[in-house]
């Protein structure tokens, strides 16, 4: 139950009576009513309803029988100050005009404390908005009601003023069904700004948990739109979880790909991963740098920043951007090697069959022959070892023939080997992979692709857990491959959780 409150019954006089209806909620700094009041439409009087906001400091404050606000003498001077900065930004809040911002329709003094007058929402939050959608919402509508409140967003801090308690609760959900549009309320801790400063000192004014960048457990003294962002990508993610993002201390990449339904696009992970990070300086600085992420994903912010992302995205030193895939050339040496050895078995066997059908002496030439061309593949062996192939760990060797090639070349296997290798270069050129974005389901891949399946160099970054042939630990969300595949294939290259290489792979 809330404390202190005016009686319902009770009015105010401000352009019109308001008459208050019942207390919705209290905070630190204020209580919240649902009021009506008479006005005139033409010439016909009609009900309205409003939601009045009243400055009230819990701590300091208290009331009479009248409904006059009593704060004892000690504490006058910080009411005196606080009510001032409550009347001012009320006064600020009432300039603006914008159609996801609640609008204030009249400031007013009465009962020694200030009241503000606001259009009456209803009563649907976005937390009760997504419970009546069965717990979560689809990718296309959550990201339209983000873009909603980052244009409302882009409108504050265009006027110097950050919201700083951007969170389900503080967004209502308001129209019919098929015309639903968010409005952001509740501007309690807002801060207004000049030339970068906050005009007034607050000091520390409230932390949700979940939803509030670790910058709010300290005094808030620089203008800094990537408060707000952070808060925005909470949001976000707890529409497309339908759970209350973890507090900002414990957020991980790890734990956010954990959470997030395997059909979300990489775009909007890239915007919530970003969005999310500890540091100030590590997110998007600008709400048009988030835009742009959501919609085009975090490399477009790379090709238009300057050596150092940090601000327009996450940072260079970010985990979850991989490294630039190397070369493949030196590869294809080794696959040429491998043929060779392949090709010199082939050609001593044959040589075997022949000697068999003639005389000793024959035979004997034929194993001096088989030796010598044993001891020259072995030396080609020894140099294909030697070259490595072009991916993030040139320490990676190359695959050695199988044992089914060995057995080939010593002249134990029984069967008929054809002429046609299986080894043998084909004569016709391989086409070049394509590169592109593919979901696998467990996982996204981004690089080379042939035939729809990844092909070259790429990473792949897991959204739930998921074994790797040729891998002894099994990838969990958020972890990625850096490394080279054929067919679908994982061949090469090092896993990465956290930032930090885990693991080399070699097949």
């Amino acid at each position: 139950m809330i404390q202190n409150t005016l009686t319902v019954g009770s009015t105010l006089k401000g352009a019109v009576l308001y008459t208050i209806a019942e207390p919705l909620h209290s905070g630190g700094f204020g209580i919240t009513y649902r009021a009506t009041a008479q006005i005139m439409v033409g010439n016909i009087p009609q009900t309205a309803t409003f939601t009045i906001k009243e400055f009230f400091m819990s701590k300091i404050c208290s009331r009479d029988a009248d409904g006059n606000v009593v704060v004892a003498a000690e504490n006058q001077q910080a009411f005196k100050y606080a009510k001032a900065d409550f009347k001012t930004e009320a006064e600020i809040l009432h300039s603006l005009k914008h159609d996801n911002i609640v609008p204030v329709n009249e400031v007013f003094e009465q009962n020694n404390t200030v009241y503000y007058v606001m259009s009456y929402l209803g009563n649907v939050s976005l937390y009760q908005y997504v419970a009546e959608k069965g717990g979560v919402l689809q990718e296309s509508q959550a990201k339209d009601i983000i873009l909603s409140l980052t244009s409302a967003l882009a409108y504050l801090h265009n006027h110097n003023i950050l919201h700083l308690d951007i969170k389900p609760d503080n967004i209502m959900m308001v129209g019919q069904s098929d015309s639903t549009k968010p409005v952001l309320i509740d501007f309690g801790q807002a801060m207004y700004f000049v030339n970068g400063k906050p005009k007034k000192d607050k000091g520390v004014r409230g932390y949700s948990k979940g939803y509030s960048p670790l910058e709010l457990k300290q005094n808030v003294n620089t203008f800094s739109p990537s408060l707000d962002i952070y808060s925005l990508a909470a949001t976000l993610l707890y529409m497309l979880s339908g759970v209350d993002p973890c507090d900002a201390a414990e957020q991980s990449t790890h734990k956010i790909y954990k959470v997030l339904p395997e059909s979300v696009s990489q775009n909007t992970m890239d915007a919530i991963i970003c969005g999310l990070q500890k540091g100030t300086v590590n997110r998007p600085n600008d709400i048009a740098s988030f835009q742009n992420i959501l919609q085009y994903g975090k490399s477009s912010t790379a090709n238009s920043s300057s050596s150092n992302n940090a601000g327009n995205g996450c940072i260079l030193t970010d985990p979850i951007i991989p490294d630039s895939p190397k070369p493949i050339g030196t590869k294809l040496i080794a696959i040429a090697c491998v043929a060779v050895v392949a090709l010199g078995g082939w050609f001593a066997w044959n040589k075997i069959n022949k000697g068999e059908e003639g005389n000793a002496t024959e035979q004997t030439s034929a194993n001096d022959d088989m030796q010598q061309l044993q001891k020259k593949d072995s030396t080609s062996v020894i140099a294909a070892d030697i070259v490595k192939p072009g991916h993030v760990d040139d320490k990676v060797p190359v695959a050695k023939p199988s044992k089914k090639e060995e057995q080939k070349q010593s002249g134990k296997v029984e069967e008929k080997i054809e002429p046609a290798d299986t080894h043998k270069p084909s004569s016709k050129p391989t086409p070049s992979p394509k590169s592109g974005t593919l979901n696998l389901g467990y996982a996204t891949w981004k690089g080379g692709l042939l035939n729809g399946k990844p092909h070259g160099n790429g990473t792949m970054t897991f959204h739930r857990s998921h074994a790797v042939s040729g891998c002894s630990t099994t990838p969990l969300a958020g972890d990625y491959i850096i490394g080279y595949c054929e067919n679908g294939v994982i061949q090469n290259g090092a896993l990465y959780r956290n930032g930090e290489k885990i693991e080399t792979i070699i097949r």
